[in-house]
């Protein structure tokens, strides 16, 4: 939930799917636009850290710096992430951003969003999710491994692409503090598209994770978990700087691991690779 100072109309189109009634959300964080701060403002620059996450006594703290060091903006709130705060700097933020919604777009969304999934079972990624007859399919990988040119072939083959560019994960049913992790994982869009635009509010219970690579032939090459992990780490938006932060998203890669076979997936830019991904789904659990 937004409150303060926001202006939905404001938003980049993406987000529109996104900013609905939101009463039946099972992940709820009230996020406050506080405005600007001085006190940031006032902050010595740190051209060397571009981005700062800090944890003391239960209250996370984030900011955003630019090429000189100058801090951006900040997040602040416990780590629980029930709330959160967004302050900024007001000589730097708006010739940067232009405005705060649009500052939505970047890295201030994002990082909303990856700190609320940190202890709930959530991560999210660089890749392409669809939903391929009522199966939830992820394909990442880094720039220039074809991920908008998939989600394209996919879309053109029926499928539906919930994103091209930030799928998040989700342990579905959520976990329970102390209790096991689930067996089962969704995938859902984000309203952070890349070149084709895909940023569907939608999600499908993921049934395939692929690493995507070019190739002179469509071919799927399962990996063991111990070999997925290496490539999962490189593809992962996960806050690095504090273990207080660091260890639930370790956590959740390696549920997800052990949930959600894993391969290789080298394709060539043909509707061809399509149906190689039809024929891994497993049948039996086709709508």
């Amino acid at each position: 939930m937004l409150s303060g100072g926001v202006h939905y109309g404001a938003f980049p189109p993406a987000f529109l799917p996104f900013l609905g009634d939101a009463s039946d959300a099972d992940l709820n964080c009230d996020v406050s636009c506080v405005g600007p701060d001085e006190a940031l403002a006032s902050r010595p620059p740190a051209p060397d850290k571009p981005w700062s996450f800090t944890v003391t006594e239960g209250i996370f703290d984030v900011v955003r710096r630019d090429q000189g060091g100058e801090s951006l903006w900040r997040i602040a709130g416990p780590l629980s992430f029930e709330q959160a705060e967004v302050t900024w700097n007001p000589g730097r933020f708006e010739g940067f951003y232009g405005s705060y919604e649009h500052a939505w777009s970047t890295g201030l969304g994002l990082s909303l969003l990856v700190l609320s999934l940190r202890a709930r079972g959530g991560l999210v990624f660089h890749g392409v999710a669809a939903d391929l007859e009522g199966q939830g399919i992820a394909c990442v990988g880094i720039s220039g491994t074809g991920k908008s040119t998939l989600a394209r072939l996919l879309e053109g083959a029926g499928a539906k692409v919930l994103t091209d560019e930030r799928p998040v994960f989700r342990q579905w049913p959520p976990p329970v503090p102390g209790g096991e992790s689930s067996s089962s994982f969704r995938v859902y869009g984000s309203p952070w598209p890349s070149s084709a635009g895909f940023a569907r509010n939608e999600w499908a219970p993921l049934r395939r994770l692929y690493f995507l690579e070019h190739g002179e032939t469509d071919r799927i090459t399962p990996l063991t978990s111990r070999e997925a992990v290496s490539r999962l780490i490189h593809v992962a938006t996960i806050p690095w700087q504090d273990p207080a932060l660091l260890d639930p998203c370790l956590a959740t890669v390696e549920s997800l691991l052990s949930a959600v076979p894993c391969a290789v997936l080298a394709f060539r830019p043909t509707p061809d690779v399509v149906e190689v991904i039809r024929g891994d789904l497993p049948q039996w659990e086709r709508k």
